[in-house]
């Protein structure tokens, strides 16, 4: 959230469409699932940030839990750029954060 005053006045977000989180086959969404849990990853609600600090460990962990009786469903494939993409976008909210807090600076 952005704050003024200590009041949250705006929500920025960023929305991603990760290629691999998982599944049945590399990629995302395959044809021929036939649940939820054969296309990887089905994450209800998670804190990614939680008091400034990058949850790492837990999105790893989140990323590599395959919950399935598919015995082709594996967890995500590569982990390194999973962990990457949702760093780059925190960092985009953190700078959403930064100039929608300059324009309240500048016009109130």
């Amino acid at each position: 959230p952005v704050f003024k005053n200590g009041v949250p006045v705006f929500y920025v977000a960023s929305r991603g469409h990760h290629t691999d989180i998982g599944g049945i086959t590399p990629g995302s969404m395959p044809p021929f699932s036939k649940n939820l849990s054969d296309e990887g990853a089905a994450i209800r609600a998670f804190k990614i940030v939680e008091n400034g600090e990058f949850q790492e460990g837990k999105l790893r962990e989140l990323l590599s839990k395959v919950e399935s009786d598919n015995p082709l469903a594996t967890g995500a494939r590569n982990l390194k750029d999973n962990v990457s993409d949702f760093k780059a976008q925190v960092a985009a909210n953190n700078k959403g954060i930064q100039l929608v807090s300059s324009l309240i600076e500048e016009y109130g």
